[in-house]
């Protein structure tokens, strides 16, 4: 099958957030413990919202040729709604809200919401 750059894109993005996701599975606390740093560092910051921009970008304009159009165009354009927020928001106030959240939510939920998240990327391969 031939594919686009952009459902390369979407395979290349997805493939590292479910090896990601994966990983944090099975050692949460090493996310709750990363995020503070990641919050704090403007070259994750950079690569956060250029990740987010690329996917909903590649995910948008691949949605025609995808097995479920509407799941990609939604999940595309809510990327970009992403974008817009971790830029509108600021470092400031992302780092409270997950200050906040990583305090409140226990380690299970961590683990519960990264094994969803594996699963979701996960459809996004099988979907393109």
């Amino acid at each position: 099958m031939d594919y686009t750059i952009w459902q390369i894109i979407i395979i290349v993005i997805c493939s590292g957030m479910v090896l990601l996701s994966a990983m944090c599975v099975f050692f949460p606390q090493k996310l709750v413990d990363g995020m503070p740093y990641l919050v704090n560092s403007k070259l994750a910051r950079y690569s956060d919202v250029a990740v987010r921009l690329m996917l909903g970008i590649s995910l948008v304009l691949s949605s025609n040729a995808a097995t479920f159009p509407l799941v990609f165009s939604i999940v595309g354009y809510l990327s970009l709604v992403a974008v817009i927020a971790v830029v509108a928001l600021g470092n400031r106030k992302i780092e409270n809200i997950v200050k906040y959240i990583g305090e409140k939510l226990p380690i299970w939920v961590v683990r519960l919401v990264c094994i969803f998240s594996v699963l979701g990327f996960s459809f996004l391969i099988y979907g393109i």
